[in-house]
């Protein structure tokens, strides 16, 4: 019986975590995107100015190669936002992704194109809290 009530506290503090993993998904209209809903798994930054977002679940390659958008660092489960190509809006995407991971709240990225062998943020919305 102790053994059931462990399992049990086991799978209740597993569940949350199983549905808010999303798998970035790819689609072919508006020219051709990739999507992300869910939770900011880490969030990085380098001296070279590169943002690094980290996804629950990662992407398979397959998905954004079917939209003719070939990343090399596959597998990883990130995308990338060069600082310098557009600063004012790094820093607002950088403060944003931030603001959901410490408020545990989700957050909604597409993204277009290749920088550095990920695919590249262009945009993000802040889940309300719930």
């Amino acid at each position: 019986m102790q053994t059931l009530k462990i399992l049990f506290i086991l799978f209740i503090g597993l569940v949350p975590s199983l549905v808010n993993a999303a798998q970035p998904t790819c689609h072919s209209s508006s020219g051709g995107y990739c999507s992300y809903t869910g939770k900011v798994q880490r969030i990085y930054i380098n001296s070279g100015n590169l943002i690094l977002l980290y996804f629950d679940t990662p992407l398979p390659s397959s998905a954004p190669a079917s939209i003719g958008l070939n990343i090399t660092r596959s597998g990883v489960g990130a995308a990338a936002l060069r600082v310098e190509s557009n600063p004012d809006f790094a820093k607002l995407f950088y403060s944003t992704a931030l603001a959901a991971q410490a408020s545990n709240r989700d957050i909604t990225i597409q993204m277009r194109g290749i920088t550095s062998g990920y695919l590249t943020i262009d945009r993000i919305w802040l889940a309300a809290a719930e």
